[in-house]
């Protein structure tokens, strides 16, 4: 999957921090296992899916169960330093967040990129739909699903290929 890369992190509190912290008020116990989770999640751009962190995580070494994975990316995506996207595929993203200007995500259904991008009349429309309907927002992803317009699109040029063999 394509994607274009994230804007510089503008950190405050170290994300170590934030996890332990995290962990302790909700009685998680801290493992080395879940910190470098956390390392491995951070020392990365990009979106990545639980399996393929996973295999990088194993391929360096780290004694790690696949059930340690997911569990501790539900945990990162519950305390804010990490998200998580289907665009529309049926496992999940995740990117981390933390530290990170918030963006959205146009996902190209022929070929599978994945631009970000932001906008802040669309973040000030979300905040008011909200106030209006007496909500406070706490997050949220916008993923808008479209088909490529530029070239090259190679999937979009067979899809447009075989409607039109349908047609004839």
């Amino acid at each position: 999957m394509k994607m274009q890369t994230p804007a510089a992190p503008i950190r405050r509190i170290p994300v170590d921090d934030i996890f332990q912290n995290f962990l302790k008020k909700r009685g998680y116990r801290s493992t080395p296992e879940r910190a470098l989770i956390l390392k491995e999640i951070y020392a990365a751009a990009g979106h990545f899916d639980a399996d393929e962190l996973f295999i990088k995580l194993k391929q360096k070494g780290v004694n790690v169960s696949r059930a340690t994975v997911y569990n501790t990316l539900d945990l990162l995506v519950e305390c804010n330093l990490v998200s998580q996207n289907s665009f529309g595929h049926k496992h999940l993203h995740y990117e981390r967040i933390y530290g990170f200007q918030h963006h959205d995500h146009i996902i190209c259904e022929d070929c599978g990129v994945v631009a970000e991008f932001t906008n802040e009349k669309i973040e000030e429309q979300q905040q008011l739909v909200c106030k209006q309907n007496g909500f406070e927002m706490m997050r949220h992803t916008l993923q808008i699903f479209a088909h490529c317009t530029k070239q090259p699109c190679q999937n979009r040029d067979a899809m447009l290929a075989e409607q039109s063999q349908a047609k004839n």
